[in-house]
C-alpha cells in the first residue's frame, strides 16, 4: 500500500531530487523510495551505499532555459 507524505527538506536538496526524477523521467517519489532504500539497506550492512543523484550528478548537460522549465513545473504536469 503507497502511503501519501509531507516532509520539510533544504530547498537545495528538494532541487537536485527533482532534476534527478526529470532526467531520469520518474516521478520524483520513485527517486525518494530508491534514496531511502539505500540509506536503510547501508544502516543494517554499516556501509553507506552509492546515492543515485551522487554517482549520476553532472551526467546530463541541461540547458538553464530546460531546468528553468523543469524546476517551475509541478509534479503532476511534467509527468502527465
Amino acid at each position: 500500500m503507497r502511503k501519501k507524505v509531507s516532509t520539510i527538506m533544504e530547498e537545495s536538496l528538494f532541487q537536485r531530487a527533482k532534476i534527478e526524477a526529470a532526467r531520469q523521467r520518474r516521478p520524483m517519489s520513485a527517486i525518494l523510495e530508491d534514496a531511502l532504500e539505500r540509506y536503510f539497506a547501508s544502516a543494517k550492512t554499516g556501509e553507506r551505499a552509492p546515492m543515485t543523484v551522487a554517482e549520476s550528478w553532472g551526467a546530463m548537460a541541461v540547458s538553464p532555459e530546460v531546468l528553468r522549465e523543469i524546476m517551475e513545473s509541478d509534479e503532476d504536469d511534467f509527468y502527465a
